[in-house]
């Protein structure tokens, strides 16, 4: 798989004339730094002046050439259920963005020569009223809906409420592409889910990874706090945000039902909040894990289950795996994924899209299919008791992330990118 370097199909960017010592770079986000974070500190870490603009109450703060802004969030007129909520939380969020932008250039004199904002929720939307001579990238996860482009056809079924809603985040999306200098997208097949004629304005470029905070160690061991493992014990490891059908949840634990019937020389640790990020919510007091225990014989004895963790306890736990589940219907591709790859942890990922994009199967991890409990339990247990074989797919994993998607080339990419945009 090749990422880099991007979409030779995407249209050339003109540049314009940039004044001042150094480029002024403003990342705009709902929810935080966002895939921002890393890029933003490498350009400030070169001497760029780089502000992130958020939604929230903390207070603006400098920490070199970083700066933290805030936007006033807003209530919303409408619950999430309702097919209209997407284009009423993308409007407060505009408005949003709009007041502190305005503050930022009548009060404070501030012209960014690049803005960058995550699409979806409206935060960009009103960027070029604002700053008319900046270069704007619209930064894209997702085109919503069942429909298959290349296919021509509905992929699943959807009551017409769905559809609508659908309809509405799309509308806010494509308000996108009559503003953006340049539209960036982090991996093809999420580009795929775009219209044709908007995915030939969609530039693929990986968002990077830290390969060397996100790296081997083969002294790595399960020594925490809350589980302890002794050394030589075959560790089986998930870790996902939320325990969901859409990230393979139940799916992983009905093929570690069959693999526990099978053999006792193994224990799996789970890294996962009890909750759903992704998919249709579940009532108050439930869960997918209360369900699946209700469900399937386990021994918990040999489970071992936390809440995500702190970062540096999370590669540990990836470090120590002897093999990583990592499944997903086709949907946004986690970081984990090219985490996990990067440490050269032995994936078994399902036959999706989104994985196949990142693992082939045999040659750089074992690609299963995630709804088939017995295959999933069968290439566990290969794993396990193939070590050599494994080895070599997981440095054959990592070798592709540092050709492919280091954050340092990455980054060296982006930046030369910007720097053509913007006339340095």
């Amino acid at each position: 798989m090749t990422a880099l370097p991007p979409n030779d199909d995407a249209p050339p960017v003109p540049a314009i004339a940039s004044e001042g010592a150094a480029p002024k770079a403003l990342f705009l986000h709902r929810g935080g730094f966002g895939q921002f974070e890393f890029l933003g500190k490498w350009l400030a870490d070169q001497g760029w002046h780089v502000t992130f603009a958020m939604a929230g109450d903390g207070p603006d703060r400098q920490d070199g050439n970083v700066h933290i802004r805030h936007f006033r969030p807003r209530n919303l007129g409408l619950p999430r259920h309702d097919f209209r909520h997407p284009l009423d939380y993308a409007a407060v969020n505009c408005l949003g963005g709009a007041e502190l932008m305005d503050r930022m250039l009548h009060d404070e004199g501030y012209h960014p020569d690049i803005v960058m904002a995550h699409v979806g929720w409206g935060v960009g939307l009103s960027v070029k009223q604002i700053w008319p001579r900046c270069r704007y990238i619209a930064y894209h996860e997702w085109y919503y809906g069942d429909w298959n482009w290349d296919k021509q056809r509905a992929e699943l079924p959807a009551d017409f409420t769905k559809m609508v809603g659908d309809r509405m985040r799309n509308l806010v999306i494509g308000g996108e592409f009559d503003l953006a200098d340049d539209n960036w997208c982090p991996t093809r097949f999420q580009a795929s889910r775009f219209p044709p004629k908007l995915r030939a304005q969609v530039r693929v470029i990986s968002d990077g990874v830290d390969c060397e905070k996100h790296s081997p160690d083969p002294e790595a061991r399960i020594d925490f706090d809350w589980v302890r493992l002794p050394r030589g014990r075959k560790v089986l490891t998930y870790a996902t945000r939320g325990m969901e059908p859409l990230r393979g949840f139940p799916q992983f634990l009905r093929g570690l039902e069959r693999l526990q019937r099978q053999r006792d020389d193994f224990d799996t640790v789970i890294l996962a909040n009890e909750s759903v990020s992704y998919g249709q919510q579940l009532p108050p007091g439930d869960s997918w894990w209360l369900r699946m225990v209700a469900e399937l014989e386990l021994d918990h004895s040999r489970i071992h289950v936390n809440s995500m963790r702190p970062r540096a306890e999370y590669v540990k736990v990836l470090q120590a795996s002897h093999a990583h589940v990592y499944f997903t219907e086709p949907f946004v591709t986690s970081w984990s994924l090219s985490e996990a790859l990067a440490i050269g942890a032995l994936i078994i990922g399902s036959n999706t899209a989104p994985v196949t994009e990142m693992v082939e199967d045999m040659e750089n991890g074992i690609i299963v299919d995630m709804d088939d409990p017995d295959e999933i339990a069968e290439m566990i247990a290969w794993a396990f008791d193939n070590p050599d074989e494994a080895a070599a797919l997981r440095q054959e994993a990592r070798r592709r992330i540092l050709d492919q998607h280091e954050a340092g080339k990455v980054f060296q990419q982006k930046r030369d990118l910007l720097t053509a945009m913007i006339g340095r």
